[in-house]
């Protein structure tokens, strides 16, 4: 679809944590202030959870349980939270927000600091946002 974001942002992507023929997995923006917060996005225009293929759930099972074992392996998280809402956006997504140890905010509150980059405190830096994104490649 050729006014869809997450379709342009496929065609310019510079920067992808997994990709296969079905799906791309990138990390979140970082004004969420949220390490290791991921987006799952099939690579194809759907808008629906229906419009899916049989070959494209059957790999989007495994990615999601791959992506928990690396976050769990990389950060010290309590909680993965995984959202579908594709309101703003109807290109059919998932983010995957993990929730640290220790971390006061949970549930709805931190799902809406994700996904709408609603933070009062800064304490994820673009290095360390940056050095993180490429740790997770080894699990790829």
């Amino acid at each position: 679809m050729s006014d869809c974001p997450i379709c342009e942002k496929h065609r310019n992507l510079e920067t992808t944590i997994f990709e296969d023929e079905y799906w791309i997995v990138t990390h979140g923006p970082l004004d969420s202030q949220i390490l290791g917060y991921l987006y799952i996005e099939p690579k194809r225009h759907v808008e629906n959870w229906i419009d899916l293929s049989h070959s494209e759930l059957l790999k989007v099972g495994p990615l999601f349980k791959r992506l928990e074992e690396a976050l769990k392996k990389e950060l010290d998280i309590d909680r993965v939270y995984t959202v579908t809402i594709s309101e703003a956006v109807r290109h059919l997504h998932f983010h995957i927000i993990p929730r640290e140890k220790g971390n006061e905010v949970k549930g709805l509150p931190l799902i809406e600091q994700a996904t709408q980059q609603k933070v009062s405190i800064r304490s994820v830096d673009e290095k360390t946002h940056t050095n993180f994104i490429q740790s997770l490649g080894k699990y790829f």
